[in-house]
């Protein structure tokens, strides 16, 4: 039976849509290592993976190496799958800073990685805000396939993944701006259609920004906020006036948000 409403393809439209401009992981690879090292959803995450010694894990779209590095701390081996250079050279730099050498790095899109060839099949399939593929039900049934025990997809709750501030948006004039993005509840419906019932938990996620001066802090939201050249003086004097400063003056802003986690083990699946 055909679903009523066919959310891959409403997940193909809205990934259209926002993608139409591309984005440069290489160019962003060094404001966004800086941005995650102040989120605490790590340590919250990892034991939840329920890891031991002789896992083997993919980590598809692993970035700077967020949740990779600490994966491979408790698992046999860790498969990084990162097509961006820059992004992959932070996850490179942390692991040798960590002594880590069980892992391996794949440098190719998850649409272009054959199972079997590129990749082996893995115990534990994990995926953080990487499922950046127009066809999301080929995408998650790749992911099933490639996993033995339980695949595991964070991503985020609500209508947008970087909600702007009400007040800057008022000062834009923006009010009437509506940006949605395909949340949490696409995956779940896809994969409730392609027959497996999934685990989802949402819970409110806190982010700590640090930025080593108010031009840093400004060009990372100039890029995150689509700012134009007109409006980046009124974003400058909104994070001069909301920016906190730590005791060694580096100034600081906290995020808050939802964040979904989706997952399934292979053996509770329906058949």
């Amino acid at each position: 039976m055909n679903p009523i409403i066919n959310y891959n393809e409403l997940w193909r439209i809205l990934h259209q849509r926002r993608r139409a401009g591309g984005q440069d992981w290489d160019k962003r690879a060094h404001s966004f290592f800086k941005a995650v090292s102040g989120n605490d959803e790590v340590e919250k995450v990892i034991p939840s993976l329920n890891l031991t010694d002789s896992d083997t894990v993919l980590d598809m779209g692993a970035g700077t190496g967020r949740f990779a590095v600490p994966m491979a701390k408790y698992a046999a081996h860790v498969t990084a799958l990162e097509p961006s250079s820059g992004m992959a050279s932070y996850l490179e730099k942390s692991m040798e800073e960590e002594g880590l050498s069980n892992y391996t790095l794949v440098r190719k899109r998850w649409e272009d990685v054959k199972i079997g060839q590129d990749i082996p099949v893995h115990d534990v399939v994990f995926a953080s805000n990487s499922l950046g593929f127009p066809d999301l039900a080929d995408g998650l049934k790749k992911l099933d396939a490639t996993a033995r025990k339980a695949v595991h997809i964070l991503w985020f709750a609500g209508p947008q993944r970087h909600p702007m501030d009400p007040e800057l948006k008022k000062r834009l004039g923006r009010e009437e701006e509506r940006d949605f993005g395909p949340d949490y509840i696409f995956i779940a419906q896809v994969l409730h259609d392609m027959g497996i019932y999934a685990n989802v938990e949402v819970h409110p996620t806190r982010t700590v920004h640090r930025y080593e001066n108010l031009d840093e802090a400004v060009a990372w939201w100039e890029e995150r906020g689509d700012i134009s050249p007109e409006e980046k003086p009124i974003l400058r004097e909104f994070l001069s006036e909301k920016l906190n400063c730590t005791v060694d003056g580096h100034p600081v802003m906290q995020r808050n948000g939802w964040r979904a986690r989706i997952w399934w083990e292979k053996e509770n699946r329906a058949e």
